[in-house]
Protein backbone atom coordinates (compact mmCIF):
# COMPACT_ATOMS: atom_id res chain seq x y z
CA UNK A 1 0.00 0.00 0.00
CA UNK A 2 1.24 3.69 -0.66
CA UNK A 3 1.15 5.52 2.10
CA UNK A 4 2.79 8.76 0.61
CA UNK A 5 0.48 11.92 0.56
CA UNK A 6 0.95 15.57 -0.63
CA UNK A 7 -0.59 16.49 2.29
CA UNK A 8 -1.17 15.01 5.59
CA UNK A 9 -3.06 17.05 8.78
CA UNK A 10 -2.61 16.14 12.36
CA UNK A 11 -6.08 16.32 13.88
CA UNK A 12 -9.75 16.55 12.78
CA UNK A 13 -10.97 19.98 14.47
CA UNK A 14 -13.23 22.66 12.90
CA UNK A 15 -10.21 24.20 11.20
CA UNK A 16 -8.46 21.42 9.50
CA UNK A 17 -12.11 19.54 8.59
CA UNK A 18 -12.96 22.89 6.63
CA UNK A 19 -9.03 22.12 4.73
CA UNK A 20 -10.51 18.90 4.10
CA UNK A 21 -13.78 19.71 2.57
CA UNK A 22 -12.74 22.10 -0.07
CA UNK A 23 -9.56 19.70 -0.77
CA UNK A 24 -12.58 17.20 -1.69
CA UNK A 25 -13.22 19.05 -5.26
CA UNK A 26 -9.34 19.70 -5.72
CA UNK A 27 -8.16 17.48 -8.12
CA UNK A 28 -4.37 16.63 -8.64
CA UNK A 29 -3.67 16.08 -5.14
CA UNK A 30 -3.77 13.03 -1.91
CA UNK A 31 -4.24 13.88 1.38
CA UNK A 32 -5.73 12.44 4.28
CA UNK A 33 -6.47 13.74 7.54
CA UNK A 34 -5.77 11.74 11.16
CA UNK A 35 -7.04 12.36 14.86
CA UNK A 36 -7.11 9.84 17.28
CA UNK A 37 -10.91 10.38 18.31
CA UNK A 38 -13.58 8.32 17.58
CA UNK A 39 -15.87 10.90 15.14
CA UNK A 40 -15.98 14.75 14.83
CA UNK A 41 -17.07 16.93 17.98
CA UNK A 42 -16.91 20.38 18.82
CA UNK A 43 -15.99 21.20 22.77
CA UNK A 44 -19.24 18.93 23.38
CA UNK A 45 -18.26 19.28 27.25
CA UNK A 46 -19.37 23.35 27.44
CA UNK A 47 -22.05 22.79 24.40
CA UNK A 48 -25.58 23.69 26.27
CA UNK A 49 -28.47 23.82 24.65
CA UNK A 50 -28.63 27.92 24.56
CA UNK A 51 -25.01 27.46 23.45
CA UNK A 52 -25.17 29.84 20.33
CA UNK A 53 -22.71 30.93 17.38
CA UNK A 54 -21.45 34.92 17.29
CA UNK A 55 -20.90 34.86 13.61
CA UNK A 56 -23.16 34.02 10.43
CA UNK A 57 -24.20 30.31 9.43
CA UNK A 58 -22.69 31.10 5.63
CA UNK A 59 -19.14 31.53 7.58
CA UNK A 60 -19.13 27.44 7.30
CA UNK A 61 -16.10 25.53 6.37
CA UNK A 62 -16.41 26.07 2.83
CA UNK A 63 -19.10 28.95 1.85
CA UNK A 64 -16.47 31.96 1.50
CA UNK A 65 -14.27 29.83 -1.06
CA UNK A 66 -16.59 27.81 -2.83
CA UNK A 67 -20.34 28.16 -2.65
CA UNK A 68 -20.79 25.37 -5.13
CA UNK A 69 -19.11 23.04 -2.69
CA UNK A 70 -21.07 20.05 -1.74
CA UNK A 71 -20.64 20.78 1.91
CA UNK A 72 -21.81 24.27 2.35
CA UNK A 73 -24.44 24.83 5.34
CA UNK A 74 -26.77 25.18 2.94
CA UNK A 75 -26.86 21.92 1.09
CA UNK A 76 -26.42 20.16 4.38
CA UNK A 77 -29.94 21.87 4.84
CA UNK A 78 -31.06 20.60 1.48
CA UNK A 79 -29.69 16.74 2.22
CA UNK A 80 -31.47 16.75 5.34
CA UNK A 81 -34.81 18.26 4.38
CA UNK A 82 -34.75 20.77 6.77
CA UNK A 83 -34.49 23.82 4.43
CA UNK A 84 -37.68 25.74 4.16
CA UNK A 85 -38.29 24.84 8.07
CA UNK A 86 -34.97 26.13 8.75
CA UNK A 87 -35.96 29.36 6.80
CA UNK A 88 -38.98 29.44 8.76
CA UNK A 89 -36.83 30.32 12.18
CA UNK A 90 -35.76 33.74 10.82
CA UNK A 91 -32.39 33.95 12.04
CA UNK A 92 -29.01 35.15 11.16
CA UNK A 93 -26.96 32.99 14.13
CA UNK A 94 -27.41 29.06 14.51
CA UNK A 95 -26.68 27.07 17.91
CA UNK A 96 -23.57 25.43 18.50
CA UNK A 97 -24.94 21.85 18.46
CA UNK A 98 -26.62 22.44 14.82
CA UNK A 99 -23.27 23.76 13.94
CA UNK A 100 -21.58 20.54 14.66
CA UNK A 101 -24.12 18.57 13.44
CA UNK A 102 -23.32 20.17 9.84
CA UNK A 103 -20.13 19.11 10.53
CA UNK A 104 -20.26 15.95 11.76
CA UNK A 105 -22.36 15.61 8.71
CA UNK A 106 -19.07 16.73 6.41
CA UNK A 107 -17.16 14.38 7.73
CA UNK A 108 -19.07 11.42 7.41
CA UNK A 109 -19.15 11.94 3.78
CA UNK A 110 -15.17 12.02 3.36
CA UNK A 111 -14.29 8.05 5.07
CA UNK A 112 -11.99 7.97 2.30
CA UNK A 113 -9.67 11.24 3.46
CA UNK A 114 -10.83 11.49 7.04
CA UNK A 115 -9.33 8.64 9.45
CA UNK A 116 -10.72 8.97 13.46
CA UNK A 117 -9.26 6.37 16.01
CA UNK A 118 -5.71 7.24 14.33
CA UNK A 119 -3.52 8.65 16.82
CA UNK A 120 -0.28 10.45 15.39
CA UNK A 121 2.33 9.59 17.28
CA UNK A 122 5.16 11.47 15.97
CA UNK A 123 6.21 13.59 13.02
CA UNK A 124 10.37 13.18 11.12
CA UNK A 125 11.99 15.35 8.49
CA UNK A 126 14.68 13.46 6.52
CA UNK A 127 15.21 16.10 4.38
CA UNK A 128 12.92 15.22 1.78
CA UNK A 129 9.83 14.38 3.04
CA UNK A 130 7.86 14.38 6.63
CA UNK A 131 7.59 10.36 8.21
CA UNK A 132 5.02 10.14 10.65
CA UNK A 133 3.87 7.31 12.85
CA UNK A 134 0.13 6.67 13.02
CA UNK A 135 -1.40 3.97 14.98
CA UNK A 136 2.28 1.96 14.57
CA UNK A 137 2.26 2.38 10.83
CA UNK A 138 4.68 4.56 8.92
CA UNK A 139 3.08 7.39 6.61
CA UNK A 140 5.31 9.64 4.61
CA UNK A 141 3.67 13.48 3.23
CA UNK A 142 5.13 16.18 1.33
CA UNK A 143 3.21 18.61 3.37
CA UNK A 144 1.57 18.79 6.65
CA UNK A 145 -1.13 20.63 8.50
CA UNK A 146 -1.09 21.11 12.27
CA UNK A 147 -4.98 21.51 12.99
CA UNK A 148 -5.05 19.96 16.90
CA UNK A 149 -6.89 22.67 18.46
CA UNK A 150 -6.01 24.81 21.32
CA UNK A 151 -5.78 23.03 25.24
CA UNK A 152 -8.27 24.18 28.56
CA UNK A 153 -5.91 26.81 30.58
CA UNK A 154 -5.79 25.79 34.03
CA UNK A 155 -4.83 28.63 36.23
CA UNK A 156 -1.90 28.52 39.07
CA UNK A 157 -3.79 28.15 42.06
CA UNK A 158 -6.15 25.31 40.98
CA UNK A 159 -3.49 23.13 39.14
CA UNK A 160 -3.05 21.11 43.12
CA UNK A 161 -6.71 20.67 43.46
CA UNK A 162 -7.95 19.56 39.90
CA UNK A 163 -11.01 16.92 40.13
CA UNK A 164 -14.53 16.08 40.80
CA UNK A 165 -15.14 19.69 42.57
CA UNK A 166 -12.26 21.77 41.04
CA UNK A 167 -12.00 21.57 37.47
CA UNK A 168 -11.87 22.91 33.95
CA UNK A 169 -15.14 23.89 32.21
CA UNK A 170 -13.94 21.89 29.04
CA UNK A 171 -13.87 18.71 31.61
CA UNK A 172 -15.70 15.12 32.04
CA UNK A 173 -16.16 16.22 35.28
CA UNK A 174 -19.07 18.62 34.20
CA UNK A 175 -21.04 15.55 32.94
CA UNK A 176 -21.41 14.21 36.44
CA UNK A 177 -21.62 17.52 38.11
CA UNK A 178 -23.82 17.68 40.94
CA UNK A 179 -24.72 21.09 42.07
CA UNK A 180 -27.46 20.01 44.34
CA UNK A 181 -27.57 22.14 47.69
CA UNK A 182 -23.99 23.12 47.13
CA UNK A 183 -22.39 26.82 47.09
CA UNK A 184 -20.80 26.56 43.45
CA UNK A 185 -18.40 29.22 41.90
CA UNK A 186 -17.81 29.60 38.24
CA UNK A 187 -14.67 31.79 37.69
CA UNK A 188 -14.66 33.28 34.24
CA UNK A 189 -16.60 36.09 32.57
CA UNK A 190 -16.69 35.09 28.67
CA UNK A 191 -19.49 33.25 26.79
CA UNK A 192 -18.82 30.02 28.26
CA UNK A 193 -18.57 31.06 31.82
CA UNK A 194 -21.86 32.73 31.24
CA UNK A 195 -23.79 29.99 29.62
CA UNK A 196 -22.59 27.53 32.89
CA UNK A 197 -23.85 30.38 35.55
CA UNK A 198 -26.95 30.54 33.87
CA UNK A 199 -27.60 26.45 33.23
CA UNK A 200 -26.70 26.29 36.82
CA UNK A 201 -28.94 29.00 37.90
CA UNK A 202 -31.66 26.65 35.75
CA UNK A 203 -30.91 24.04 37.49
CA UNK A 204 -29.42 21.68 34.68
CA UNK A 205 -27.10 20.12 37.60
CA UNK A 206 -29.39 19.99 40.35
CA UNK A 207 -30.12 23.40 42.15
CA UNK A 208 -27.36 24.82 44.01
CA UNK A 209 -27.71 26.21 47.15
CA UNK A 210 -25.61 29.15 46.31
CA UNK A 211 -24.09 30.28 43.06
CA UNK A 212 -21.52 33.51 42.17
CA UNK A 213 -19.80 34.28 39.05
CA UNK A 214 -16.46 35.70 39.45
CA UNK A 215 -14.84 37.56 36.46
CA UNK A 216 -11.81 39.90 35.83
CA UNK A 217 -13.51 41.45 33.03
CA UNK A 218 -14.80 45.19 34.39
CA UNK A 219 -18.49 43.90 33.58
CA UNK A 220 -19.68 41.45 31.66
CA UNK A 221 -19.08 43.16 28.60
CA UNK A 222 -20.66 42.45 25.43
CA UNK A 223 -19.57 40.98 21.80
CA UNK A 224 -18.70 44.40 19.79
CA UNK A 225 -20.68 43.28 16.22
CA UNK A 226 -20.91 46.08 14.63
CA UNK A 227 -20.32 46.53 10.75
CA UNK A 228 -16.95 48.63 10.93
CA UNK A 229 -15.68 46.44 13.66
CA UNK A 230 -16.67 43.17 11.96
CA UNK A 231 -14.31 44.49 9.07
CA UNK A 232 -11.59 43.32 11.22
CA UNK A 233 -13.32 40.00 10.03
CA UNK A 234 -12.14 40.47 6.15
CA UNK A 235 -9.59 39.69 3.91
CA UNK A 236 -8.36 42.99 3.49
CA UNK A 237 -7.67 43.81 7.36
CA UNK A 238 -5.34 40.61 7.73
CA UNK A 239 -3.50 42.24 4.64
CA UNK A 240 -2.64 45.14 6.18
CA UNK A 241 -2.33 43.66 9.86
CA UNK A 242 0.30 41.41 8.53
CA UNK A 243 2.34 44.48 7.44
CA UNK A 244 3.08 45.66 10.88
CA UNK A 245 6.01 44.56 13.06
CA UNK A 246 5.45 42.70 15.71
CA UNK A 247 5.94 45.33 18.41
CA UNK A 248 2.76 46.81 16.62
CA UNK A 249 0.42 43.74 16.65
CA UNK A 250 0.36 42.33 20.14
CA UNK A 251 -1.21 45.36 21.75
CA UNK A 252 -3.79 46.27 19.19
CA UNK A 253 -4.54 42.51 18.82
CA UNK A 254 -4.92 43.08 23.14
CA UNK A 255 -7.24 45.92 22.36
CA UNK A 256 -9.38 44.30 20.45
CA UNK A 257 -10.49 41.56 22.67
CA UNK A 258 -14.43 41.96 22.82
CA UNK A 259 -14.50 42.14 18.91
CA UNK A 260 -14.21 38.49 19.12
CA UNK A 261 -14.24 37.29 22.76
CA UNK A 262 -17.23 39.42 23.82
CA UNK A 263 -20.94 38.11 25.13
CA UNK A 264 -23.62 37.92 22.58
CA UNK A 265 -25.83 40.65 23.46
CA UNK A 266 -28.96 38.74 23.00
CA UNK A 267 -27.61 36.10 25.80
CA UNK A 268 -26.76 39.03 27.92
CA UNK A 269 -30.52 40.58 28.27
CA UNK A 270 -31.49 36.81 28.58
CA UNK A 271 -29.72 36.26 31.40
CA UNK A 272 -30.65 39.54 33.40
CA UNK A 273 -34.19 38.73 32.37
CA UNK A 274 -33.81 35.39 33.98
CA UNK A 275 -32.33 36.99 37.34
CA UNK A 276 -35.11 39.47 37.33
CA UNK A 277 -37.48 36.89 37.38
CA UNK A 278 -35.83 34.84 39.04
CA UNK A 279 -34.95 37.25 42.22
CA UNK A 280 -37.85 40.26 42.19
CA UNK A 281 -40.63 37.70 40.92
CA UNK A 282 -40.22 34.52 42.39
CA UNK A 283 -38.38 35.66 45.24
CA UNK A 284 -35.67 32.88 45.47
CA UNK A 285 -33.90 33.51 48.42
CA UNK A 286 -30.96 32.17 47.26
CA UNK A 287 -27.50 33.73 47.30
CA UNK A 288 -26.73 34.80 43.64
CA UNK A 289 -23.81 37.48 43.01
CA UNK A 290 -21.91 38.21 39.81
CA UNK A 291 -18.55 39.45 40.90
CA UNK A 292 -16.96 41.01 38.43
CA UNK A 293 -13.26 42.97 38.16
CA UNK A 294 -12.34 40.50 40.78
CA UNK A 295 -9.05 38.04 40.14
CA UNK A 296 -8.86 34.79 42.11
CA UNK A 297 -5.15 35.02 43.54
CA UNK A 298 -4.94 31.48 45.63
CA UNK A 299 -7.30 28.69 46.76
CA UNK A 300 -7.01 26.38 49.36
CA UNK A 301 -8.78 23.26 50.29
CA UNK A 302 -10.47 22.88 54.24
CA UNK A 303 -12.21 19.54 54.43
CA UNK A 304 -14.25 19.03 51.92
CA UNK A 305 -14.66 22.78 50.81
CA UNK A 306 -12.56 25.44 49.17
CA UNK A 307 -11.93 28.99 49.79
CA UNK A 308 -11.10 31.41 47.29
CA UNK A 309 -8.30 34.26 47.62
CA UNK A 310 -9.72 37.14 45.48
CA UNK A 311 -8.23 40.55 44.63
CA UNK A 312 -11.05 43.11 43.88
CA UNK A 313 -9.83 45.33 41.23
CA UNK A 314 -12.43 47.82 41.42
CA UNK A 315 -12.23 49.12 45.29
CA UNK A 316 -8.43 47.27 45.88
CA UNK A 317 -10.04 44.83 48.99
CA UNK A 318 -9.08 41.24 49.75
CA UNK A 319 -11.77 39.11 49.65
CA UNK A 320 -13.03 35.15 50.17
CA UNK A 321 -15.40 33.05 48.65
CA UNK A 322 -16.44 29.53 50.00
CA UNK A 323 -17.58 26.44 47.90
CA UNK A 324 -18.09 22.69 47.59
CA UNK A 325 -17.41 23.67 43.69
CA UNK A 326 -15.27 25.31 41.78
CA UNK A 327 -15.79 25.63 37.73
CA UNK A 328 -12.79 27.35 35.97
CA UNK A 329 -14.07 28.60 32.60
CA UNK A 330 -10.50 30.57 31.86
CA UNK A 331 -10.11 29.73 28.89
CA UNK A 332 -7.61 28.09 26.05
CA UNK A 333 -4.38 28.46 25.44
CA UNK A 334 -2.54 27.68 22.00
CA UNK A 335 -0.20 24.49 22.29
CA UNK A 336 2.59 23.45 19.99
CA UNK A 337 1.83 18.73 20.15
CA UNK A 338 4.46 16.97 21.70
CA UNK A 339 4.75 15.06 18.24
CA UNK A 340 5.82 17.60 16.33
CA UNK A 341 9.14 17.67 18.74
CA UNK A 342 11.32 16.20 16.24
CA UNK A 343 11.10 18.99 13.79
CA UNK A 344 11.89 21.40 16.69
CA UNK A 345 15.02 22.71 15.79
CA UNK A 346 14.21 23.38 12.26
CA UNK A 347 10.94 25.53 13.50
CA UNK A 348 11.28 29.43 13.86
CA UNK A 349 10.36 30.40 17.12
CA UNK A 350 10.17 34.57 18.27
CA UNK A 351 10.76 35.24 21.47
CA UNK A 352 7.95 34.41 23.25
CA UNK A 353 8.27 30.89 22.06
CA UNK A 354 5.26 31.09 19.23
CA UNK A 355 5.39 29.79 15.56
CA UNK A 356 6.60 32.63 13.14
CA UNK A 357 4.13 32.32 10.39
CA UNK A 358 3.96 33.42 7.02
CA UNK A 359 1.77 34.64 5.02
CA UNK A 360 -0.17 31.77 3.93
CA UNK A 361 -0.72 30.05 7.18
CA UNK A 362 3.37 28.61 6.67
CA UNK A 363 5.27 28.00 9.77
CA UNK A 364 8.50 29.36 9.09
CA UNK A 365 11.16 26.81 9.29
CA UNK A 366 14.73 25.86 7.72
CA UNK A 367 13.21 22.44 5.62
CA UNK A 368 13.30 22.80 2.36
CA UNK A 369 10.81 24.96 0.40
CA UNK A 370 9.30 21.94 -1.36
CA UNK A 371 7.98 21.07 2.14
CA UNK A 372 5.41 23.08 3.96
CA UNK A 373 4.65 23.28 7.08
CA UNK A 374 0.97 24.85 8.02
CA UNK A 375 -0.36 25.64 11.05
CA UNK A 376 -4.41 26.69 12.02
CA UNK A 377 -4.84 28.80 14.80
CA UNK A 378 -1.42 29.18 15.62
CA UNK A 379 -1.75 32.68 14.56
CA UNK A 380 -3.52 35.42 16.29
CA UNK A 381 -0.38 37.23 17.13
CA UNK A 382 0.65 37.31 13.16
CA UNK A 383 -2.40 37.34 11.17
CA UNK A 384 -4.84 39.36 13.95
CA UNK A 385 -7.99 38.21 16.14
CA UNK A 386 -9.37 36.76 13.22
CA UNK A 387 -7.20 33.76 13.30
CA UNK A 388 -9.02 31.53 16.26
CA UNK A 389 -12.36 32.78 14.97
CA UNK A 390 -15.15 30.83 12.36
CA UNK A 391 -15.31 33.80 10.58
CA UNK A 392 -12.18 33.53 8.10
CA UNK A 393 -12.31 29.52 8.49
CA UNK A 394 -13.14 29.17 4.85
CA UNK A 395 -10.70 31.97 3.45
CA UNK A 396 -7.67 30.97 5.27
CA UNK A 397 -8.33 26.76 4.22
CA UNK A 398 -8.57 28.35 0.40
CA UNK A 399 -5.05 30.37 1.52
CA UNK A 400 -3.24 26.84 1.99
CA UNK A 401 -4.84 25.44 -0.75
CA UNK A 402 -3.99 27.81 -2.97
CA UNK A 403 -0.40 28.23 -1.87
CA UNK A 404 -0.14 24.26 -1.62
CA UNK A 405 -1.40 24.26 -5.11
CA UNK A 406 1.08 26.76 -6.53
CA UNK A 407 -2.17 28.06 -8.35
CA UNK A 408 -5.72 30.23 -7.67
CA UNK A 409 -7.59 27.23 -6.99
CA UNK A 410 -9.64 29.44 -5.26
CA UNK A 411 -11.00 32.86 -6.21
CA UNK A 412 -10.39 34.38 -2.80
CA UNK A 413 -8.28 38.02 -3.92
CA UNK A 414 -11.20 39.44 -5.08
CA UNK A 415 -12.84 40.86 -2.50
CA UNK A 416 -13.52 44.42 -2.44
CA UNK A 417 -11.38 46.34 0.08
CA UNK A 418 -12.98 47.60 3.74
CA UNK A 419 -14.45 50.93 3.76
CA UNK A 420 -12.05 51.19 7.02
CA UNK A 421 -7.98 51.40 5.35
CA UNK A 422 -5.41 51.41 7.71
CA UNK A 423 -2.21 51.53 6.02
Amino acid sequence: MNRHYDLIGLGIGLFNLSVAALLHKTPGIKFAFFDRKHRFDWHSEIMFADSEMQTSYLKDLVTAADPTSPFTFMNYLVQKGLFYSFINTNRKTITRREFEMYCQWVSQNMPEHLHFDSEVQSVRYDGEKFILQINNETYTATNICIGTGLVPHLPDFAKELEGPDVFHAKSSYIKVLDATNKDVVVVGGGQTGLEIFRNCLQGKWGHPKSLKLIASRPNLEPLDNSPFVNEYFAPSYVHEFLQLDQSLKDPIVKYQKLASDGNTPEYLDTLYRDLYQLKHVWGDSRDIQILPYRRVTSMQKWGERYTLNIKNGFNKAEETSNADTVILSTGFRVNIPNIIEPLRTLIEFDGDGRFIMKENFQVSWKGSEKNKVYALNFSRHGHGISEPQTSLMAWRSAKIINDLMQKEVFPINRAVPNFTTYT
